[in-house]
């Protein structure tokens, strides 16, 4: 079983040295078939996305450091592989700084998301980007997918996969590129453009955009 990286903004902002950081649906139908989308709302009732059938929600023990509390989900293909997981309740303060070293940053594709409102007055959008040191040696490139509140210059902050929701807090729903699906020869980040590209991306994008407020 594959596994995907979901631990992004605090990992991904250290490896590169940017900045600091202070219900289950069905299973079923065959990949060549058009897949059936069901919708999911969090546990908390507070949020709703869509998402293929055969795909499955499973709750987690929260990660919300908030006091008011928050959710935490997995979303896990047919494969049982983990595709994205959506925590709310997170706190977090970004101080960005300038990088200790050159970086390449690239967008691969990015959608408008008026549905999902903010109390903090942020606009939020779907990014699949990447990040990549300007030398191998000063670490490994990440491509990331995922529901942001911009913050300052695109690329400024690293790949910060954080939105905000409440007053007080914010949440992620991300999801890393799955790198072994890498063709023979195929270097990382070619293989990050390309996968904008393909059905699985098509329906991560999907369920991602659909993110918005019950109320």
């Amino acid at each position: 079983m594959r596994y995907r990286n979901t631990t992004l903004a605090a990992a991904t902002l250290l490896v590169l040295s940017m900045s600091s950081c202070a219900g289950p649906s069905d299973t079923g139908q065959p990949s060549s078939a058009p897949a059936a989308w069901v919708s999911y709302t969090t546990p908390d009732g507070s949020l709703v996305f869509e998402h293929r059938a055969d795909w499955k929600v499973q709750e987690e023990p929260a990660l919300a450091n908030d006091p008011a509390g928050g959710i935490s989900v997995q979303v896990k293909d047919a494969g049982g592989d983990m595709v994205a997981r959506l925590d709310t309740g997170l706190i977090a303060d970004l101080i960005c700084s300038d990088p200790d070293v050159d970086v390449q940053y690239t967008e691969y594709d990015t959608e408008p998301m008026p549905e999902l409102e903010s109390m903090q007055g942020t606009e939020q959008r779907f990014v699949y980007r990447s990040i990549a040191p300007s030398s191998p040696d000063r670490g490994e490139p990440v491509a990331t997918y995922a529901v942001i509140s911009e913050t300052g210059d695109r690329g400024q902050c690293g790949l910060f996969d954080f939105f905000t929701f409440t007053e007080s807090s914010g949440g992620r729903f991300a999801g890393a590129y799955p790198s072994d699906e890498l063709a023979p020869g195929q270097s990382y980040l070619d293989g990050a453009a390309a996968y904008v590209d393909s059905a699985e991306f098509r329906d991560v994008k999907r369920m991602l955009v659909s993110l918005r407020d019950t109320d």
